[in-house]
């Protein structure tokens, strides 16, 4: 598949298969950049109506439905095993090896058939010794559901930096047990355009 980069018009409209393919490239070397910004430091260009739900550390899924009146659905675009080679990356999970494993998984989150939000989930072999090894069994269920439902569960401070025009993205660590999951989210702008204006 041939990409190239989105056009202002594309950006807009989230919906379109420009802009979700150049998501789909671009995704994975936003994600592994070993700094992003922490979430205040993004504030003031961020627009009124994101910021309650970019910086909110409940669980996206459940606002999602709800925003959604129910009609949501999460598609699989890519599961695959990846090594990184980067220390400053890597080290945020732990002491762990160069050639140690993490489970990537890479999805779409849709509202009423629309493209909310592209996510990237990324959870080292250690990780995965434990409750946490339902995370590779998930298929279109959501992971949000999932880690929400777990006693225990914790979450690191919030890191937000904006992807494009109008398309803002976040990630955070959650530990369960002491296990580490990376979840980067990144808002679409046909999301954005549904958030209600914050009173």
């Amino acid at each position: 598949m041939s990409y190239r980069s989105p056009s202002k018009a594309d950006i807009l409209d989230s919906e379109s298969s420009p802009f979700l393919e150049w998501f789909v490239r671009v995704s994975r070397s936003i994600t592994e950049k070993a700094e992003w910004p922490i979430a205040g430091e993004a504030v003031n260009s961020m627009p009124v109506n994101a910021q309650d739900w970019l910086f909110d550390s409940g669980s996206l899924t459940a606002r999602l439905k709800a925003l959604s009146e129910g009609k949501f659905e999460v598609e699989v675009v890519e599961e695959s095993w990846l090594v990184f080679s980067e220390l400053r990356f890597r080290s945020r999970f732990g002491p762990v090896a160069p050639e140690h494993r993490f489970w990537s998984r890479r999805v779409v989150l849709l509202g009423n058939g629309v493209p909310w939000i592209f996510a990237n989930t990324l959870i080292p072999l250690h990780s995965l010794d434990g409750d946490l090894e339902q995370i590779i069994r998930l298929g279109t269920r959501p992971l949000g559901e999932y880690l929400f439902s777990q006693p225990g569960l914790s979450r690191s401070e919030m890191e937000v930096k904006q992807i494009a025009e109008q398309s803002w993205g976040r990630r955070s660590w959650f530990f369960l047990n002491a296990k580490p999951v990376l979840v980067a989210e990144y808002f679409l702008p046909a999301l954005l355009r549904q958030i209600p204006p914050k009173a």
